[in-house]
């Protein structure tokens, strides 16, 4: 195979990774968008096309425009890199590197062949180096992938670097179409280089999701455990998932309401019944429920819980449904209780409301006519209408009137109900 058939192999390899990239993505694969790397193939392939018309097109085509999109696509490359390893990159660095791949390939049509592979060698060394470094130095644990193509990218680093060396070192003048064998083993590497990057690289892309992934898994479980709610799962009424609290709330030891039907959350199937209306309806209707449910706890103790509601995957599907429930039972025996307190308080006013007003009392026998018109004593009107209990003694005055002379004794109170 000759430098000019490596030169199209790799042209059209380049465009079909950006292609597999796009499709891939397309499908909704678990894949970053990654535009620095569809970038890079595209550029990539464009300069080596470029390059391999060289001759039949204008200098500043096959030797400026090539050279300038070529290395441009090693430098989106090399940014993918870094994006894939968690890596920011400035906006200073992307354009002061295409200033710099600009300002080094327009010069380029001025040199000589030899000289220019130097320069083309050195300035794409240095982006194959800064790819490595940012694949083998990202934080966190280095999977064996990532050290696979972190290594070839410095392999073929070192083998376009030292290409340039031996073009500046050699007698004979080195061009892009020679035979030399430095030309051989550069394009092979490039083309070991382009496959290991192309499905490296997604690979890599979606071991970074991967781990991003587990990172936020790990996180909800840890919200999962510590929340003081009752969290739970469910998928056609059958509980898939619940955390710790949700457990507790119902009196189950953990693990074993996994697997079990809603059902037994409920005193009986017609409050399971509807209940289960009132709830998905709701969502059905609203997007979400949020409401007062009455459930059972596993020793027949009923309880009232606030539930919220709504559907995983409304898009798609209407199995799965998450419930968050907080046991209010607390709340509902301190309303209760106030709701009692308001009745009595209520009742309390509503008798003393009765004594408010002119009351009639006879001036000879001090009964009192009530509402009905019937005339009662004075004692039992005020007992019946409000909390005040008589005691009988004597007065002196009266006991005077009554006993006449006789010592008065002194007051012996009782107690004494209405009459």
């Amino acid at each position: 195979m000759d430098i000019r058939t490596a030169i199209l192999a790799l042209a059209v390899g380049n465009c079909v990774f950006g292609v597999i990239l796009i499709l891939f993505q397309a499908r909704g694969e678990r894949l970053p968008s990654n535009s620095y790397w569809m970038a890079a193939k595209f550029l990539q392939s464009a300069g080596w096309i470029l390059l391999f018309f060289r001759g039949s097109l204008p200098d500043f085509f096959d030797v400026t425009l090539a050279n300038t999109t070529l290395i441009a696509g090693f430098a989106y490359e090399c940014w993918a890199m870094y994006w894939i390893s968690g890596k920011s990159v400035k906006m200073s660095m992307e354009g002061s590197s295409l200033f710099v791949i600009v300002l080094c390939c327009a010069a380029l049509p001025f040199l000589a062949p030899s000289v220019r592979v130097v320069v083309v060698s050195f300035l794409s060394g240095v982006f194959f180096i800064l790819s490595g470094r940012a694949l083998l130095s990202a934080s966190g644990p280095r999977s064996p992938l990532r050290l696979y193509v972190g290594w070839s990218v410095w392999l073929l680093a070192g083998v376009i670097i030292g290409r340039g060396f031996v073009a500046l070192a050699a007698t004979e003048e080195i061009s892009l179409f020679s035979n030399h064998i430095v030309q051989i083993i550069t394009f092979a590497a490039l083309y070991y280089t382009m496959l290991t990057g192309g499905f490296g690289v997604m690979l890599l892309a979606r071991e970074a999701t991967d781990q991003q992934l587990q990172g936020v898994l790990q996180e909800q479980e840890a919200i999962l455990h510590t929340l003081p709610s009752g969290l739970c799962i469910v998928r056609d009424r059958i509980i898939e998932r619940c955390n710790p609290a949700m457990e507790d709330i119902f009196g189950y030891s953990a693990g074993t309401l996994v697997g079990k039907s809603v059902r037994q959350l409920f005193e009986n199937e017609f409050m399971f019944q509807e209940f289960g209306k009132k709830i998905y309806g709701d969502i059905l209707e609203k997007g979400q429920f949020a409401g007062e449910v009455q459930y059972v706890r596993k020793n027949g103790e009923r309880f009232w819980a606030w539930d919220h509601g709504a559907f995983i995957f409304p898009e798609r599907s209407r199995t799965w449904a998450v419930f968050s429930i907080t046991d209010i039972s607390k709340q509902k025996k301190q309303q209760e209780t106030l709701a009692a307190q308001k009745v009595n308080l209520e009742n309390t006013l509503a008798r003393i409301k009765r004594l408010e007003g002119i009351i009639s009392i006879c001036m000879y026998c001090k009964k009192i006519r009530n509402e009905k018109q019937s005339w009662e004593q004075l004692e039992k009107y005020i007992s019946q209408n409000t909390d005040a209990m008589f005691s009988h003694a004597v007065c002196p005055e009266c006991y005077e009137k009554q006993y006449g002379g006789v010592k008065a004794v002194s007051e012996r109170p009782h107690k004494s109900g209405p009459f």
